[in-house]
């Protein structure tokens, strides 16, 4: 039975809110992508370097959210997170009234605004679920990136309905107006401050040996889950003979599996140590990896890439969640840097991939792919054994909210 949260109920809703907008306001330009493409006939080179300001961004967002974090307090943070979000959102819709000419970098604005909302969110977005829920941090945190991937899952979908009845301006709006409302929701509400000691000793003495090992396994995983999810819908109708529209369901699934995932993981490390389903996660992922070269159709090919999204599901919000035990009134700064590290695995694994995809078959390069999680493991497992807090867990107990 779940504990009652800690505070006001609006201020659980904010936060959880807050997060299902992170998803819909990322996949808000790649959802769009046929309507921009149309609109203005943008280039595949143009349309792709929209997605550089996203990355960079959301790198610079993450680290300096961590250091502001501390000196602007974690409400703001959410705040401004939310504006920059709103404004990205008022940069696509921009597209509808705007010259050719000045799409692009309309467009190129947008995504950065959005990267560096994205990145801000990452200090407040993972260290209110711990101090809402004490007790219960990391089954909270696991939820709330659950109702972030419904986002990234639901906006694709959102947007091909109206782009099918031709009011495709909808989803932006309504995205504008959501994140409107979380910045005066999120100044209003009551929220919980982090105390800098807890009850039981000392905040957690900064020490980036740990946290390095831990941002080289999150940029691992960003490693194997773009190989499961970048390519899959290629790999079947290319290598395979499957219908595109039927491929399309591999990507469709894997992103499915892995919000459905986070679900039960949450559930189930109420009952199991986070730590051992952490461990357990990519030694799912590497039996998916070799199984995929042998993959000869669209039923077990559709079946094997969601089982790489539950493989997936857990694994990086695990990663925060444990981390955030290591780094005791350090959330906000550790949550910033593994987000960071994150994108730096999505932006990396992005190009190396279509540098091996020109040399290598897609059965060999599944292949080589197993030894990222079995990095991953081999690091996790070594972190664990050298950090009794990871196992241990304890909570930082939150101040009277305000």
């Amino acid at each position: 039975m779940s504990p009652a949260p800690q505070g006001p109920r609006p201020g659980v809703a904010v936060v959880y809110a807050a997060s299902l907008l992170q998803g819909l306001t990322v996949v808000a330009f790649p959802a769009s992508s046929t309507v921009l493409r149309s609109m203005h006939h943008l280039s595949d080179e143009a349309y792709g370097s929209l997605f550089l300001p996203q990355t960079l961004f959301t790198i610079v967002g993450s680290l300096f959210g961590g250091a502001l974090a501390r000196k602007v307090g974690l409400r703001a943070l959410l705040v401004g997170s939310a504006c920059a979000g709103l404004l990205s959102q008022l940069a696509l819709l921009s597209v509808v009234a705007l010259p050719s000419q000045a799409v692009l970098p309309a467009l190129l604005m947008g995504t950065g605004l959005m990267g560096l909302g994205f990145g801000g969110a990452a200090a407040p977005l993972n260290t209110y679920p711990g101090l809402l829920f004490p007790g219960r941090g990391d089954s909270a945190l696991v939820a709330l990136h659950t109702i972030l991937g419904v986002g990234f899952s639901l906006g694709p979908i959102l947007v091909s309905a109206l782009v099918a009845v031709d009011h495709w301006v909808i989803f932006p709006s309504v995205v504008v107006l959501g994140n409107a409302l979380i910045a005066i929701g999120g100044s209003r509400v009551s929220l919980p401050v982090q105390r800098q000691i807890d009850q039981t000793g000392p905040v957690s003495t900064p020490s980036w040996g740990p946290l390095s090992v831990l941002a080289t396994i999150a940029v691992l995983y960003a490693f194997a889950e773009g190989t499961f999810s970048n390519w899959a819908s290629i790999f079947l109708h290319e290598t395979r003979s499957v219908d595109e529209s039927v491929a399309a369901l591999a990507i469709s699934g894997f992103w499915a599996a892995l919000t459905l995932g986070r679900l039960g993981v949450a559930a189930l490390i109420t009952r199991i140590a986070p730590f051992k389903v952490w461990l357990t996660l990519p030694l799912a992922m590497i039996a998916v990896f070799v199984l995929l070269p042998y993959v000869r159709g669209a039923a077990d090919g559709v079946a094997l890439f969601c089982a790489a999204g539950l493989a997936a599901s857990a694994f990086f919000p695990l990663t925060v969640a444990l981390a955030n035990r290591r780094y005791l009134g350090r959330e906000a700064l550790v949550s910033s840097v593994l987000t960071a590290a994150l994108m730096v695995g999505v932006g990396g694994g992005s190009f190396g991939l279509g540098f091996l995809r020109r040399e290598l078959s897609f059965e060999a390069i599944y292949r080589l792919s197993a030894l990222y999680p079995l990095v991953a493991f081999a690091l996790g497992a070594l972190t664990v054994t050298a950090n009794p807090s990871i196992r241990t867990g304890r909570q930082l107990a939150p101040e009277k909210p305000i």
